[in-house]
């Protein structure tokens, strides 16, 4: 019953970020149910420009743990020892989680250009970025850019700028999708994942001060 109301306190608190989120769950679950796999793909691929490959590129490593560690050292050096502790927690949690559903749970998933490989698709491909062909589900960059940049709304005072935190997190899980490395399904999870995680560690953490 304390988790419930303290989920309900903190939607209320940060309801910026929250209301984007309802509102990707909700038309993620039209595109769930209303695409076959690998179209969104192959339709969002066509749309490739030199902009598009540098920025996609770049931003994806917002979901790498490089990034996380960096953000969780900024904090540690402006004596935020609790905030560090909890981005750190909230990456680490939504990581690891990730890998074990891909290598325990959903084992050798292929990745779109293995699961398309029967098919005559032109892919453009982003100069320098590695395809990989397996262990598609669920996309580990989304769970941790998610876990990662919730964390930021929850514990920065200015909530408006959940609105800018939630867009850096759909970015991220966009960028996937657009470097070839995952199906929508996989980010969606994925931030299903990273939220699921940011928010009990932030309940670990409200509650043990």
């Amino acid at each position: 019953m304390r988790f419930i109301f303290f989920l309900k306190g903190t939607a209320s608190k940060n309801l910026y970020f929250f209301t984007l989120l309802v509102c990707y769950l909700f038309l993620g679950c039209f595109v769930l149910f209303s695409i076959r796999k690998g179209d969104e793909v192959i339709w969002l691929n066509q749309f490739h420009s030199a902009f598009s490959d540098f920025f996609f590129q770049h931003l994806t490593h917002l979901g790498d743990g490089l990034f996380c560690i960096f953000l969780s050292l900024v904090f540690l050096a402006f004596k935020k020892y609790k905030n560090a502790l909890l981005i750190f927690l909230s990456f680490a949690s939504s990581g690891i989680s990730a890998q074990l559903l891909k290598r325990l749970a959903f084992p050798n998933m292929p990745r779109p250009t293995a699961y398309l490989s029967g098919k005559n698709i032109d892919w453009h491909f982003v100069e320098g970025v590695e395809v990989l062909a397996s262990n598609s589900f669920p996309s580990g960059h989304t769970a941790t850019a998610f876990a990662t940049f919730l964390m930021l709304a929850l514990i920065n005072k200015h909530k408006l700028l959940g609105i800018f935190f939630f867009l850096l997190a759909l970015l991220v899980g966009l960028s996937r999708i657009y470097l070839l490395q995952h199906f929508f399904i996989d980010t969606y999870f994925g931030a299903i994942l990273g939220v699921v995680c940011s928010l009990l560690v932030y309940y670990w953490g409200v509650y043990n001060k």
